[in-house]
């Protein structure tokens, strides 16, 4: 399995972050035209240039919660005899089975695939996708902002990730000479489309009928840059939340893609 950084007080720091993002969550309900800008407001840069913050990069997971189920392969996952079947207690139908269980690559789907240790190489397609690859179980998601087009009707491992970036106060870059930056800013995700998995977290599953929401957000802390990603999995009547926290690494010699290992 990959190396994992360990920390001992990160605990606090991802509960913050759970906390910012919640109170976070009226603002994705704001009109299209207000997160355009505005009608009749200049036209918005393109994504890759209005990014308030830079998660390009590598990154490498912190363990700071979960530890067991994330670090030894060994604890059963539901449908094995172990585990609790759906997230949410297997409330709401959300129990149903992965559509293939004895797939190795089950726990790498979009929605599990942060919580396994492992690092991460973030990086510009173009001007409105970004990538995220990841090394363990050699997988890659790619963030759509530009969302003009319908999304795939298959469904896959990944799913279909449609993006945008979040941002408060100032005007961010790319927004004009003399912009003050934004107070803050994150990067949000919504995720469809997706065939099912395990959350490695808790060793339950996800149905395809899932929708995952994610927060990144990015963070410095005693000299180190981190980014945080907040997870909400709805899937029936069940919603389950994860947290996974990343420090980002000077440069890719560690990175290491490896195949999908079965966990059982």
């Amino acid at each position: 399995m990959p190396e994992a950084i360990l920390t001992r007080n990160g605990r606090t720091s991802v509960f913050r972050f759970i906390a910012a993002f919640a109170c976070a969550i009226p603002l994705i309900a704001l009109p299209a035209a207000a997160q355009r800008g505005g009608i009749g407001g200049p036209p918005p840069a393109v994504p890759r240039d209005a990014a308030p913050v830079d998660l390009t990069g590598y990154w490498v997971s912190i363990v700071t919660e979960d530890w067991i189920e994330r670090m030894s392969p060994d604890s059963p996952p539901s449908g094995t005899g172990g585990g609790r079947g759906g997230f949410g207690g297997g409330g709401g139908g959300a129990a149903v089975a992965p559509s293939n269980p004895d797939d190795p690559c089950r726990v790498y789907g979009a929605a599990g695939s942060l919580r396994v240790p492992g690092r991460l190489n973030i990086a510009w397609v173009d001007d409105s996708t970004l990538q995220v690859e990841m090394d363990a179980g050699t997988q890659m998601r790619l963030f759509h902002f530009n969302a003009a087009d319908p999304p795939p009707t298959e469904s896959t491992l990944q799913g279909y990730s449609v993006a945008r970036w979040e941002t408060g106060g100032g005007g961010g870059r790319g927004r004009g000479r003399g912009a003050a930056p934004p107070a803050w800013g994150s990067l949000h995700v919504v995720t469809t489309g997706m065939t099912g998995g395990y959350l490695l977290t808790n060793r339950s599953n996800y149905s395809a009928r899932a929708v995952l929401r994610e927060q990144f957000v990015y963070h410095s802390e005693f000299g180190a840059d981190y980014m945080t990603v907040v997870a909400i999995i709805e899937d029936g009547g069940s919603t389950g939340v994860t947290s996974s926290t990343f420090k980002k690494e000077a440069d890719g010699s560690r990175f290491s893609p490896t195949a999908c290992e079965v966990f059982r």
